[in-house]
């Protein structure tokens, strides 16, 4: 409430009425009736199906192994097979961002923390809200599917699928909802998430003509449309955001 978030205490009866398959020995509960959620393989589809009809080309599978520069300024990218020249260069690279090699800038080291997802199939929706427990969290989505997440594992950059994580994601949806018990996990995936030392985002002027945006951690997809925002203010209009010095990169200097 400090922080002016909407929030109300509900009994355990009151979790029930809202969401009726909540473990049956539910204490009491926080509701958030403006925490949302966003369904990000949809959202990304959509992205990429606006670029297609704006003339935006995204060229895929294509590592970018070092940055070009010229007199001072940075004018471009190079990938193992061709390179690119912009006026402007953002490094939007996540967690892969301090695999990118320079002549003489040094990039904020960022590193992957993997979480693994697991996902149960229902025939009809059970629940209509995200719902956290001290250990994990439910997310349904309008299809009927169930997301049970996520794992924060420090192991580089492997995104293997671990039949160790699956199990306790198994564990802990179950403590939220029992009566998932007799589903079977029908997907499990992972991610890599990028950390910066420090847990907050890596934003800004990181040299001349050249801008970050990375280390936004587990937000990510939800920072994204704010980060270009701003970002494309300060580029295109020279205008600053308090957000530049929170979460500058010289931060680590």
């Amino acid at each position: 409430k400090s922080a002016g978030l909407e929030v109300e205490k509900l009994t355990a009866s009151e979790i029930h009425r809202l969401e009726p398959f909540a473990a049956p020995d539910v204490l009491e509960g926080l509701f958030f009736p403006k925490d949302w959620q966003l369904e990000n393989r949809q959202l990304l589809f959509a992205l990429h199906r606006f670029c297609q009809l704006n003339g935006v080309e995204i060229i895929e599978r294509s590592e970018i192994t070092g940055l070009l520069g010229e007199n001072g300024k940075i004018i471009g990218a190079q990938t193992n097979s061709q390179k690119f020249l912009a006026d402007l260069v953002i490094l939007a690279t996540g967690a892969w961002t301090s695999l990118i090699q320079t002549d003489d800038l040094v990039l904020p080291e960022v590193k992957p923390i993997r979480g693994q997802m697991i996902e149960f199939q229902t025939a009809k929706r059970l629940f209509s809200k995200v719902i956290y427990s001290p250990r994990g969290y439910l997310i349904p989505r309008a299809d009927g599917r169930i997301l049970s997440g996520a794992t924060s594992e420090d192991v580089g950059f492997d995104q293997s699928v671990t039949d160790s994580a699956s199990k306790i994601l198994r564990a802990r949806a179950l403590e939220i909802a029992p009566s998932l018990v007799n589903l079977e996990i029908s997907e499990s995936w992972t991610g890599l998430r990028p950390w910066a030392s420090d847990g907050l985002p890596i934003l800004g002027e990181l040299a001349e003509n050249l801008f970050i945006a990375t280390a936004h951690y587990r937000n990510g997809i939800l920072l994204a449309p704010v980060t270009a925002r701003i970002l494309a203010e300060k580029m295109l209009e020279n205008k600053d955001s308090a957000y530049f010095k929170s979460f500058s990169p010289n931060r680590f200097q």
